[in-house]
């Protein structure tokens, strides 16, 4: 996160604006890549620290996907969006329940998973995400973590479990396709950001912070976020710019 590499004070440091994971940008980009491993690289000739932070000035390109590449389609039918919290919470469980016997044949033909952060069920972490998305406090949560790092893993691990879902089904499908189903197409993925925007309008700023950087990748805040709380986009620049990803 961009304010804990300011307190940091790194010697050298090149920001970049693109998803959390692919620091160079996008994959079969080779051109693109060498251009931002240049830029991190000149901060060495520089000598106007000792600390410099320099932001990459470029999004990243649209990755690419090879012409004879086999389609990757989600045979998993998903309902419209709901228009309330405590709906969108039952449309989320219901989906987890139409995505479980995906994610047994990825399970069956990997012969792993990836553990749980938390070991929450995942009826558990829906139903505090629901109350989040509802603007409930949460005072106390079925853990021993505190409610921001409770929620950042939790998310994590329900994300990580769809992903692994979604391999389960026929086709191939990249990173990139993954990603775009899983925010483009998910219950999850409008619950998550349904409950990020309690944290945005907490009066705490380290809680807006969170809830605009840590739960909805910058790209898709549009689609997620600001359509619902227009009042998002009246962020600071490098608020604006860099919100980091994840969840």
């Amino acid at each position: 996160m961009r304010e804990n590499t300011e307190r940091m004070q790194l010697p050298r440091f090149l920001w970049v604006p693109f998803e959390l994971g692919r620091p160079f940008g996008a994959p079969n980009e080779p051109d693109f890549q060498r251009r931002v491993l240049r830029a991190a690289l000149a901060l060495l000739e520089r000598d106007d620290g000792p600390v410099i932070l320099e932001d990459f000035p470029d999004e990243a390109p649209v990755a690419s996907t090879p012409a004879d590449a086999e389609t990757w389609a989600c045979p998993v039918f998903f309902h419209p969006p709901t228009d309330g919290e405590a709906e969108l919470a039952c449309e989320t469980l219901a989906e987890i329940e139409r995505l479980a016997p995906w994610h047994e044949v990825y399970a069956t033909e990997r012969g792993r998973t990836a553990p749980p952060a938390c070991g929450m069920t995942h009826k558990e972490v829906i139903h505090g995400l629901g109350a989040l998305a509802e603007g409930l406090d949460i005072h106390e949560v079925p853990s021993d973590l505190p409610l921001f790092e409770w929620v950042r893993l939790e998310c994590d691990d329900l994300r990580t479990w769809y992903l692994e879902a979604a391999q389960g089904q026929p086709g191939r499908a990249d990173t990139s396709q993954l990603q775009e189903w899983f925010w483009g197409q998910t219950a999850l993925a409008r619950l998550i950001a349904s409950a990020a925007i309690y944290f945005v309008q907490s009066a705490d700023e380290s809680q807006q912070i969170f809830g605009r950087r840590s739960m909805v990748p910058r790209v898709h805040m549009r689609q997620l976020m600001l359509d619902v709380e227009p009042s998002l986009g009246d962020l600071p620049r490098h608020l604006a710019k860099h919100p980091g990803s994840h969840a």
